[in-house]
């Protein structure tokens, strides 16, 4: 079956001389296919097993490589290396000498970008003085005057400008008259500098200190400041063309000193998965069915070192963990899949069953060739560009609607005449005289949803069957039981409303209605009976038969609702026709497409359809999802399988903590 993609896994236990643990790791564990599991808690009932010491001696040194390529600007990536190349001694000499070297230069550097910053911003400032002539270190230092530069606010400037001009203590010109500033300079007596320069604080003069740096006229100064930063940005930008030839250089030995430690780190850190007697390690671990072949004979180079394999069956109380193998389309709504959970190891990888129903109920939801292909272009531009998983999701999803597009006839909206089912066709036009296509299609939405309800429910049972669950396969509201009751119902349903023929009679009713109902109602101790359980003995009657009650009547419930749930894909399809209906209106109003094409027309045309690719989408692909999860995995699928993650190295992640 295509769905069944779990794929088998084998438990090594692999136990030898002490001495030859960290080898063997290195060997056969590390960037193999082997999921490593607590062996201290798998054999918790042998003796004389203790925990390695978990004190990792690479941790620290690993985190200061990365730490100094993190400096250096060094992505971390993996290199070739050479296994006597880890002297700690050395690897930390070599560190801080290179992370020294790195640091100079880059002080270096922003001290230089930093000063001419700095000139540059005086430069700025000085363009309001360029109608001083004067010396500025002169005015500096005038023994009985003062000078004093800056701006305040124009409606001060403006508000204020007769009262300066008529203080005799104070001479105020502007040198820059702005929309919302005013840059000027004013001298004052020394006697009266300190009263002046309060009367200026009050009209929020903000004076501007460049005395330090500023040598001769405005423009002789700017002219000086202007060169000063542009050498210092040459030369802060050969610095930064050194610390390239750092990276450079040192790339290839950071990274060769980096992969060895992140190597010898990782693999240490096996160690918190093993346990070991006086002399002796073991470990123990998961390895698809198809590796173990490959990693016996790395074991079968190092003497004196056992491997048992047992099959996961043999161990009924242990959860292996889960590993899919799908094709292109399950590995695309693998994602999905994973929002719910991963299935267990002894159960049915749904993933393709998911694809293919979400992709058929999307198409006939939004059945429409243009906006069909459009959505499966924008999902592959996602896909291949971006690098989104949802792309891959969105062009099977696009390719649909427009197969079903083909169907409707519908194209960008526009139904072709006299092609295709037509949802909103006239009675007379039906596909089945006497009945409406908008019935038509509800109708074969129950129907769809019935034969899907009912599939599940098979899943259900061969899942039942995997895990040995008797409960399932026989009792269950979605075993056979279940099963009988609900398609019994149906099949009376509908021979009575469609055919004439009543099946609502006691030889009908109580084998097909009431016993499968009675089976479930003592699903229970049924099923500890089957499985050879005495604590069936202890179940109180009277408890059973009220919480079964109320049990039955939910399944019945649920039966009802998670059939009728499915017109939702006819619904949706009859309001898409009618969207496109709204926008083909409001098309004509524009200026119209029929018969003659105007831009007007055209323009609401296409924005209408991307609207409605964008927004319908969005609620057609979120309803899908409700119909898998709700009304079909909660009927066959448990999940709570445990990822298969075997212990390879990723070069290009950080150390936690």
């Amino acid at each position: 079956m295509i769905w069944l993609a779990v794929i088998p896994m084998k438990l090594l236990t692999i136990a030898g001389p002490i001495g030859q643990f960290d080898s063997v790791v290195r060997e056969c564990v590390i960037n193999q296919e082997f999921h490593p599991e607590n062996t201290l808690q798998f054999m918790k009932g042998v003796r004389g097993l203790r925990p390695f010491d978990l004190t990792n001696p690479y941790t620290a040194l690993l985190r200061r490589a990365e730490q100094v390529a993190d400096e250096v600007g060094i992505p971390l990536e993996y290199s070739s290396f050479d296994d006597g190349c880890g002297d700690p001694a050395v690897l930390t000499a070599y560190f801080d000498d290179l992370e020294r070297r790195v640091n100079e230069l880059t002080d270096r550097r922003e001290a230089l970008l930093q000063s001419a910053s700095d000139d540059r911003n005086i430069v700025t400032q000085l363009e309001h003085l360029k109608g001083v002539t004067s010396n500025l270190e002169e005015l500096w230092a005038l023994d009985y005057t003062r000078f004093r530069y800056g701006y305040l606010p124009r409606d001060t400037y403006d508000s204020f400008l007769q009262t300066l001009n008529e203080e005799d203590d104070i001479l105020f010109f502007p040198t820059s008259i702005e929309q919302k500033i005013v840059y000027g300079v004013y001298f004052t007596t020394k006697s009266s500098h300190e009263k002046v320069d309060s009367l200026f604080n009050s009209l929020h003069f903000v004076r501007i200190h460049i005395d330090a740096q500023a040598h001769g006229s405005a423009d002789e100064a700017m002219s000086d400041l202007t060169a000063q930063a542009a050498a210092a940005e040459a030369e802060a930008q050969a610095v930064t063309g050194q610390l390239e030839a750092i990276k450079v250089s040192e790339h290839d030995k950071l990274m060769a000193d980096y992969s060895y430690l992140r190597y010898m780190n990782d693999s240490h850190d096996l160690r918190r998965f093993a346990a070991h007697s006086r002399e002796t390690f073991y470990l123990m671990g998961w390895v698809p069915r198809d590796a173990v072949e490959g990693i016996h004979e790395k074991l079968d180079r190092f003497p004196n070192l056992s491997c048992v394999v047992d099959s996961a069956g043999d161990m009924p109380d242990v959860k292996p963990p889960t590993k899919l193998k799908n094709s292109f389309l399950g590995r695309a709504f693998q994602p999905f899949l994973e929002m719910y959970g991963l299935p267990a190891y002894n159960e049915i990888d749904p993933s393709i069953f998911m694809s293919i129903t979400y992709c058929l109920f999307f198409g006939i939801m939004f059945g429409d060739l243009g906006q069909g292909l459009c959505l499966a272009l924008a999902g592959f531009v996602l896909a291949k560009w971006k690098k989104m998983w949802l792309g891959n999701i969105i062009t099977c999803c696009g390719l649909s609607g427009a197969v079903f597009g083909c169907v409707y006839g519908s194209v960008f909206g526009i139904e072709l005449e006299g092609f295709g089912f037509k949802a909103l066709a006239p009675i007379e036009e039906s596909l089945v005289p006497g009945v409406s296509n908008v019935m038509l299609l509800l109708v074969m939405s129950v129907a769809l949803g019935v034969l899907m309800l009912a599939f599940v429910m098979v899943m259900n049972v061969v899942n039942g069957v995997r895990q040995h669950n008797y409960e399932k396969i026989f009792f269950g509201p979605n075993g056979l039981a279940g099963m009988v009751f609900y398609l019994g119902l149906i099949i009376a349903a509908v021979c009575t409303l469609l055919l004439g023929v009543n099946l609502f009679v006691p030889a009908y009713i109580i084998p097909v209605l009431i016993v499968p109902l009675a089976l479930i109602l003592l699903k229970e101790p049924l099923s500890l009976m089957l499985e050879g359980n005495p604590e069936w003995k202890e179940i109180k009657i009277g408890g059973l038969l009220v919480t079964g009650f109320f049990e039955l009547f939910e399944t019945c419930l649920s039966f009802l609702t998670n059939t009728l749930s499915f017109m939702r894909i006819g619904a949706y399809a009859i309001t898409h026709v009618g969207l496109m209906l709204v926008v083909e209106m409001l098309a004509n109003m524009a200026g119209g497409i029929h018969p003659d094409v105007t831009v007007g027309g055209v323009i609401v045309m296409v924005l209408g359809n991307i609207f409605v690719m964008g927004f319908e989408g969005l609620l057609v692909g979120i309803q899908v999802l409700r119909l898998e999860f709700y009304e079909l995995f909660g009927r066959f699928y448990d999940d709570g399988g445990i990822a298969f993650v075997p212990k390879v190295i990723d070069y290009s992640a950080r150390t936690a903590g």
